[in-house]
């Protein structure tokens, strides 16, 4: 009976034996793919972060710093993206211009030269009350006066050297006197079509606005290089509550129609619309918008220039 149960303890030795390799590797099995689980994890979580986050800031605790930092520039994106009549009163001016200038590092500074510049506003196809550049007095003063304005100055000038030069030729044909050498120079003036209107102001009284025309001279067909509206709407000096929130009303509703108008400025500093150089532009204040055409300016003052030049032979001298 003892010998059978040592027969049968060593059976049972001998056949766990067998199994005992294959629990083994299973064991092993386990645990290597549970490893390679959580190295997928960590690989996945890696790819995840920010590819200037390294695996030395996960590991030294730095990799949170560094996403704070992204998020804090994110949101200055963010609200530089923002709609800047939305941004510029939300911030207000001074705030609002330096979360649209400020660069970060040098990094931002180049990324800034990659991105696609955005095409600017053509001023040329602007207008203030349908008043645009490059329009004549008598279409100026159509359009104004369907609007409601009334005309209330005109002047009429004369270039400067085409007034000297008639002035000397009324002298040598002895005319005297100032008033009289005057007359005689504007006569001279109007015969050969040198006169021209420099200025127009027109004021519309219910609303208290008005819009001031400045024209080129006859070299260039007098047409309107310069377009000034104000509002003359009074602002109130009180620091009640009641007249602050009238004041803010104005204010508000005249950027809000500037900007549903013309769109976002080209220039955000200046609030400026326009392609740069000699092109022309818009630029506006609270209350104040300035339409100007500087190319048709320099245009008028060469083609003045170049009629002086030719003028310049004199017959004084016979030799």
């Amino acid at each position: 009976m003892i010998k059978n149960k040592h027969l049968i303890f060593a059976y049972f030795l001998s056949f766990s034996f067998l199994f005992l390799p294959d629990c083994g590797i299973a064991q092993s099995d386990i645990n290597l793919f549970d490893a390679n689980d959580k190295s997928k994890e960590k690989e996945s979580s890696i790819e995840q972060t920010d590819s200037n986050i390294s695996f030395t800031d996960i590991i030294t605790g730095k990799a949170d710093e560094k996403k704070a930092q992204k998020q804090n520039e994110i949101d200055v994106d963010a609200s530089a993206n923002e709609s800047w009549l939305k941004g510029y009163f939300k911030y207000g001016k001074e705030k609002f211009l330096e979360k649209l200038d400020t660069v970060k590092d040098e990094k931002d500074a180049e990324k800034t030269d990659l991105v696609t510049v955005e095409p600017k506003s053509n001023a040329a196809f602007f207008d203030i009350s349908n008043v645009k550049l490059r329009m004549s007095p008598k279409e100026v003063e159509e359009i104004l006066k369907k609007q409601g304005y009334r005309k209330i100055s005109e002047n009429l000038e004369i270039p400067n050297f085409i007034e000297w030069r008639s002035e000397e030729l009324c002298r040598i044909n002895g005319i005297v006197g100032f008033e009289r050498l005057n007359a005689c120079a504007t006569r001279i003036a109007q015969s050969n079509g040198h006169q021209f209107i420099e200025k127009q102001l027109y004021n519309r009284y219910t609303t208290k606005e008005s819009i001031e025309v400045t024209y080129t001279s006859s070299f260039t067909d007098n047409l309107s290089y310069r377009i000034f509206y104000k509002s003359s709407i009074p602002f109130s000096d009180s620091k009640s509550s009641k007249n602050i929130y009238i004041n803010n009303v104005k204010v508000f509703d005249f950027w809000k129609r500037v900007d549903l108008k013309y769109g976002k400025p080209d220039n955000t500093t200046e609030i400026k619309w326009g392609m740069g150089g000699k092109k022309p532009y818009l630029q506006a204040k609270t209350g104040q918008l300035e339409l100007v055409d500087p190319l048709l300016v320099s245009l008028d003052s060469t083609r003045m220039f170049n009629e002086d030049s030719r003028l310049a032979n004199t017959e004084y001298y016979t030799f």
